[in-house]
């Protein structure tokens, strides 16, 4: 069975103590974060890759700042091997968004993860429609009126099982929103059904991927995994900077897919 960690910083006072070790990050990521027009994007950047640098070190021997990054063939981050010759099979990937950030980690297969939190979508349902299969469209709109809190969740929740599934693959958003879909069938937590377009031959194909989705905060936030596990998978997630009992539920998942219980990481930047 394929184990996946997920690590997932939330809140104000986590993120910003992991952007107070922004010293760890290489030249490339501090560049990339002095991108951003806003503090808070770039506060997010910063947390995301230094939780990244701090969540690889626990499972390999290079110190936080000694992790050395390439770009794969599709522009995708990817641990240098020779630089870092103890990584082994590690494989990561990041998400980053206002109030939150998260890092994946497995071995040997390619994984993709993506956080959204509310924020007003007044034209979710226009954005379904345009770019997602037609039973998602129409599932997104049968959640609730248009604007409505519960639209607004089912879209998220879409949303970032497609995101998860697309940065698996690591093509980017050309690989085509429309060439798969996801189904949530059931009452939480709901069982995830994901196709494939009939013109597209996927590989692996979709009954060996394992997807997760959570609601964080009282469903204001929605995450998701995926990862290929022909054999299963199981996910334990570390949440860093929660100040009260975690508010992470399992909203749905694949079949032979498990969730350990939710494990609490009170300091945020001392994760070894």
């Amino acid at each position: 069975m394929q184990s996946v960690t997920l690590h997932i910083a939330r809140g104000a006072p986590a993120l910003a103590q992991l952007a107070a070790a922004a010293a760890v990050l290489d030249a490339d990521e501090q560049a990339r974060a002095a991108r951003f027009r806003l503090d808070a994007d770039r506060e997010a950047y910063r947390a995301a890759h230094v939780l990244l640098r701090y969540a690889l070190s626990r499972e390999a021997a290079p110190a936080p700042g000694h992790w050395r990054f390439r770009r794969g063939a599709h522009g995708r981050p990817e641990i240098d091997t020779a630089a870092c010759p103890d990584a082994g099979a590690l494989r990561f990937n990041l998400s980053h968004t206002r109030g939150l950030v998260c890092c994946a980690l497995t071995r040997h297969q390619p994984l993709g993860v993506d956080a959204e939190c509310a924020r007003a979508l007044p034209d979710a349902q226009a954005i379904a429609e345009r770019f997602f299969t037609p039973d998602e469209a129409a599932a997104i709109a049968a959640a609730g009126p248009p604007g409505s809190d519960a639209q607004a969740l089912a879209f998220r929740s879409v949303w970032t099982l497609k995101e998860a599934y697309v940065k698996a693959h690591g093509l980017g958003l050309a690989m085509g929103l429309a060439s798969f879909g996801f189904r949530l069938v059931g009452a939480a937590p709901a069982r995830i059904r994901l196709r494939h377009a009939e013109a597209a031959q996927k590989d692996p194909p979709a009954a060996h991927w394992r997807c997760l989705l959570l609601h964080l905060d009282g469903r204001r936030c929605a995450l998701a995994a995926a990862v290929p596990a022909a054999g299963g998978a199981r996910f334990r997630v570390l949440l860093h900077g929660a100040d009260a009992e975690p508010e992470v539920g399992l909203a749905a998942c694949t079949p032979g897919t498990v969730l350990l219980p939710v494990e609490r990481v009170t300091d945020a930047a001392r994760i070894p």
